[in-house]
């Protein structure tokens, strides 16, 4: 009998535990995803200023032309997450992909999120990316890679369109459960002045 009554408090317990987190789930689904800025713009290892000065336009420019050494750009993207439900929302890993130019996706992976929203506030999700260029480099996503590089040093004649898709995990019950659908977050590189950070 005092197994029995064990076992069952137990069970309660594990059903409440479970249940308050499929709340968290549902309050996170509920959260609006904001594109806010991006920020700590790297390629072929130099930093937005440097870049935007004459070795740095000379690199990208020896890049576009032979594009033989190994090249990664990254970028740390800001998220505006809001929380419109009473209750904390919170996630803890997120998944993502980023694609140029609707089709041609660049980077795919995962980062530990450990991010809590609380009810009716917003608070900035970090979310940092960085991806190799050189395979891209190549067929049909060529023009939309040289264009990427030319608005890296501010030589670009139109922006590059970056689509980055989210997917937020929560742990219910110790099993990871993610939002049934994607979250896209569409953006122009480069940004606005007023919205850059370096």
């Amino acid at each position: 009998m005092k197994r029995n009554v064990k076992s069952l408090c137990a069970c309660l317990l594990a059903l409440a535990f479970c249940g308050c987190s499929v709340v968290q789930a549902v309050k996170l689904k509920d959260c609006t995803y904001e594109y806010s800025h991006i920020s700590d713009v790297t390629f072929l290892e130099m930093t937005r200023s440097e870049l935007l000065s004459i070795q740095g336009i000379a690199r990208v420019t020896r890049f576009i032309k032979s594009p033989d050494e190994t090249v990664r750009m990254g970028f740390t993207l800001h998220m505006k997450v809001t929380n419109p439900n009473k209750g904390i929302a919170s996630m803890e890993r997120l998944y993502y992909t980023v694609c140029l130019d609707d089709s041609i996706q660049v980077a795919d992976g995962s980062i530990p999120a450990n991010f809590t929203v609380l009810g009716g506030t917003s608070a900035d999700l970090a979310l940092p990316l960085s991806f190799s260029l050189n395979q891209l480099f190549s067929g049909q996503s060529k023009a939309s890679v040289r264009k990427l590089a030319w608005n890296a040093i501010g030589r670009g004649d139109s922006p590059s369109k970056i689509t980055v898709n989210l997917r937020p995990v929560i742990r219910v019950g110790g099993a990871a459960m993610s939002i049934p659908k994607s979250i896209p977050l569409i953006f122009e590189y480069p940004t606005p002045p007023e919205e850059q950070e370096n």
